[in-house]
């Protein structure tokens, strides 16, 4: 997988649409700061530390850009 395949895959399960205007949906999220606050919710009802996951996601992104 590609990134730009990365960015349509979060595109799709998401429902983003490259736009900052709207409402969120069940189905579909408008900004990515509301991606962000849900996934801190999820990380607090599940025990899992938010910082260490954006410090890793960071680890990540810099090695598959560093690819293309």
């Amino acid at each position: 997988m590609n990134n730009k395949d990365r960015a349509n895959k979060v595109k799709r399960l998401l429902g983003l649409n490259g736009k900052a205007e709207g409402n969120d949906t069940d189905t579909e999220y408008v900004r990515v700061a509301d991606v962000l606050c849900d996934l801190q919710h999820y990380c607090d009802k599940y025990k899992i530390d938010m910082n260490d996951e954006i410090r890793m996601g960071n680890v990540f992104y810099e090695d598959e850009i560093e690819y293309e």
